[in-house]
């Protein structure tokens, strides 16, 4: 918005002892009481005085009062239509808002009556970038930059726009000006941190967070900032007091209440998780944004609470590409062809288990009756799996750095019938894409254990284990059922490397190895307290663990939660982090894998499995706690499925007493890895194949998305 100006020279408000004058001296000083009486009492009047009519509007927008100040600047410019300064303040109001159309045709009226009004042009870019029309926001940018070089704000809002664009090439330079004209503007500093970390130069960018965090030290955002920066840097321990002190200065920042959850339960500091978890779940009840579903997953919350806090994320992207979908108006394509097309998109297609577990699908469909296109918004590792999903599609699209508009119509002229989706609510989903529903048919598959939440999923697939039946209404998707598994993983995968001999790895030679190498924000006190029983009742046994992150507190964390528990540090060892082969190749120094609770091991239990390790878990209600008890389930397993903690507990402290039922499992288990459906790769995708028909069948009647389960294949 403008700032408060001198009344116009066409009259004697500009003398000083005029109130109108007055009143601006009050205004700028800060006396907004004074100032306010005094434009009232020239309203009372003169009803239709515009200047005033203007600046109480300025003043009310001043204190929040929208509606008002709008009412005021309506009046202002229809009692004085050539005001342009009113206009453009108008226009400001409206954006605010949220009345787009408007705001933009106010701005072009002050545009078209003074086209030397950089501050015009640099509001309209802000309703064309709320729009989602970037190269016209950027437009107005540089043209309000022309007229007026030193307007720093425009520098930041066009830096803002070519990052969004995809472009944070040509997004720094602007930002450079920007800090150049002001060096000490923190929203400035804040939006070159956020260039560098898109440039992957995340040392670069954590300085810029941090020096935006100096600047205004009562930000909120800046200090979110600054902590995710330094998450992505793996500076866990840094990172979590500046979570910590956001939730400080705003108790309701979401992304700080996610941010400070998820290290909390990553370094495995368990003190005061109960309150921090508390504060996640209130703030999901209490319809909070920035609370990131993938953070719930871990909790100890229900399935119907999952579904909250995936419809609040969910709506909320939505909201934000209204806009661009109601501009888009993509329309499904009036004649399909021939095959189905379908499309797989993630951001992981490179070394990540996204693309180990599923070029096996890819490479296995039937091209007779379906197309198979890929899209990626991830990096190009140069790695030898990306190459093999790249030639396991017909056509792969590398759309990293578009904006969403962009993917979104590239889809739809590839004339995707159906899109799935590998990444669901995840780090660097594409879920914008998804929300202006470039496809007609949009799947929810694998790459998330949980609902999206969101009215543009049309089905996520699912086996009747990690979804029972009388789960459905946890999912805001349709329910498709696969017959024996749901599971898809590579029958061609790796096998393991031969592991170094077992006290090379700090293990002992007879003792009894319980591994657990699920990622550290899995374990909670609860499932940790029952690892702890068990190493009692098994004398000389040792727990395994991945250490998440070598250069934080994470180990001596958890050695200190055994010695609390009455159990010695040195019991739990820690495994290194390890190329694909050679990591799998540590399982088979392992005897028994103990599972996580809520959230299962998924592709590492799958990874445990292949190399012929059995594992124990205790399935909950939800989908994330369940997916482990459906591999064991495929495999014939069910005597590895728990049905309490306390049970839990019994069977695994039991097996590491006796060797030869534990070596009955592992047989049966061998066996199963050739004989159950869960490696057989062209099975499950004849099955998902048959699930894509069933889809489009149901769409080409005109029905809306109904759940359906998909008979086993007889061959």
């Amino acid at each position: 918005m403008s700032s408060t100006s001198d009344p116009p020279e066409n009259r004697d408000s500009h003398q000083p002892d005029h109130p109108l004058t007055l009143a601006l001296r009050h205004h700028r000083g800060g006396r907004f009481a004074e100032a306010e009486e005094i434009y009232l009492g020239i309203l009372e009047q003169q009803p239709g005085d515009a200047d005033a009519l203007h600046l109480l509007g300025v003043l009310r927008y001043q204190f929040g009062r929208l509606e008002e100040a709008k009412q005021m600047l309506q009046q202002a410019t229809a009692a004085a239509p050539g005001h342009v300064e009113a206009l453009c303040n108008l226009g400001s109001v409206l954006l605010a808002t949220g009345d787009l159309q408007e705001a933009e045709a106010m701005l072009e009226r002050a545009i078209s009556l003074d086209e030397s009004q950089p501050a015009a042009l640099n509001t309209l870019g802000n309703v064309r970038m709320a729009q989602g029309r970037l190269p016209d926001s950027i437009d107005c940018y540089e043209r309000a930059i022309e007229l007026a070089t030193d307007f720093v704000e425009a520098h930041v809002n066009l830096a803002n726009a070519w990052l969004l664009s995809g472009r944070p090439d040509a997004a720094r330079p602007a930002c450079a000006s920007a800090l150049r004209l002001q060096p000490r503007l923190a929203p400035a500093h804040q939006m070159m941190g956020n260039i560098l970390a898109t440039l992957d130069d995340h040392e670069a960018a954590t300085r810029c967070f941090r020096e935006a965090a100096r600047l205004d030290p009562d930000s909120a955002d800046h200090l979110c900032g600054l902590a995710a920066s330094l998450e992505s840097e793996r500076k866990w321990d840094e990172a979590l007091p500046c979570f910590d002190r956001a939730l400080e200065l705003d108790p309701n920042h979401g992304p700080a209440t996610s941010g400070a959850l998820l290290l909390r339960k990553s370094l495995c500091l368990w003190d005061d998780i109960d309150a921090a978890s508390q504060r996640f779940s209130q703030g999901v009840g209490a319809g909070l944004a920035g609370l990131t579903p993938f953070v719930y997953l871990a909790e100890p919350s229900s399935a119907m609470e999952e579904l909250a806090c995936a419809r609040l994320w969910s709506r909320h992207i939505e909201e934000r590409v209204s806009a661009i979908k109601q501009r888009l108006a993509l329309k499904p394509a009036a004649q399909r062809g021939d095959k189905i097309t379908v499309g797989y998109f993630s951001h992981d297609f490179r070394r990540h288990p996204t693309a180990y577990t599923k070029v096996g699908l890819f490479e296995n469909h039937d091209r007779t009756r379906f197309r198979v296109l890929g899209y990626c918004n991830g990096p190009d590792d140069q790695s030898d799996i990306r190459r093999r999903v790249i030639d396991s599609f017909d056509e792969f699209s590398d759309v990293s750095g578009w904006p969403a508009e962009d993917v979104a119509r590239k889809i739809h002229a590839d004339g995707v019938d159906i899109l799935v989706d590998l990444k669901g609510h995840t780090l660097e989903a594409p879920t914008e894409v998804f929300a202006l529903k470039p496809a007609p048919i949009q799947v929810n598959y694998k790459g998330y254990p949980g609902t999206m939440g969101a009215g543009f999923i049309d089905y996520i697939v699912a086996d009747e284990f990690v979804v029972p039946l009388e789960a459905r209404e946890s999912c805001a998707e349709k329910v498709v059922y696969l017959p024996e598994t749901y599971w898809v993983d590579d029958s061609r995968r790796a096998l393991p490397a031969q592991p170094s001999p077992r006290g090379q790895l700090g293990l002992p030679e007879d003792g009894f190895v319980f591994c657990g190498f699920n990622n550290s924000y899995k374990i909670r006190p609860e499932i940790f307290a029952a690892w702890m029983s068990i190493l009692k009742n098994v004398n000389g046994s040792v727990l395994w663990l991945q250490d998440s992150n070598p250069n934080s507190s994470l180990s001596s964390n958890l050695r200190r939660e055994a010695q609390k528990r009455g159990v010695s540090g040195d019991r739990i060892v820690f495994a290194p982090r390890l190329p694909l082969r050679q990591y799998l190749g540590l399982f088979l120094a392992a005897d028994l894998f103990l599972d996580t609770r809520p959230y299962n091991g998924h592709t590492t239990a799958s990874d445990a499995l292949w190399t012929g390790l059995p594992v124990l878990t205790c399935p909950g209600e939800t989908f994330a706690s369940r997916v482990a008890g459906s591999l064991l389930r495929t495999l014939g397993l069910d005597s590895l499925i728990a049905s309490s903690m306390d049970s839990y507990v019994e069977i695994a402290s039991r097996l590491a007493r006796a060797p030869s039922e534990l070596k009955s499992i592992e047989d049966r288990l061998e066996a199963g890895k050739t004989t159950s459906p869960l490696y057989d790769t062209a099975r499950l995708t004849r099955h998902m194949e048959d699930a894509f028909e069933h889809m489009v069948r149901i769409y080409m009647s005109g029905e809306p998305p109904c759940g359906f389960a998909v008979s086993p294949r007889t061959r």
